[in-house]
């Protein structure tokens, strides 16, 4: 499936850094800017994959873990069940 770009970005970039994109863009057979392209949809693709996960201390989640076995006593929630609806279903 092809897909048409349609959107545009530009950047500036200091010539150093531009020669290195353009040379390893040559290497690979690739116009700098497909190569760019590539380069930034990966780190995207990286950085979004993180944020989706949460990192905490082996204790700690073991404690998590435990915690949701434990059914315990929920006033609140069962005061809140027994207050009448807000929204009216249609």
């Amino acid at each position: 499936m092809t897909t048409t770009k349609t959107k545009r970005i530009e950047l500036r970039a200091e010539e150093e850094i531009f020669d290195r994109i353009q040379r390893a863009a040559s290497v690979v057979h690739e116009p700098a800017s497909e190569f760019v392209r590539k380069a930034a949809a990966e780190r995207a693709n990286e950085i979004l994959r993180q944020d989706l996960i949460t990192v905490m201390e082996a204790d700690q989640f073991d404690s998590l873990m435990a915690s949701l076995d434990d059914a315990g006593a929920a006033p609140g929630l069962a005061a809140a069940a027994r207050k009448p609806a807000v929204f009216k279903r249609r």
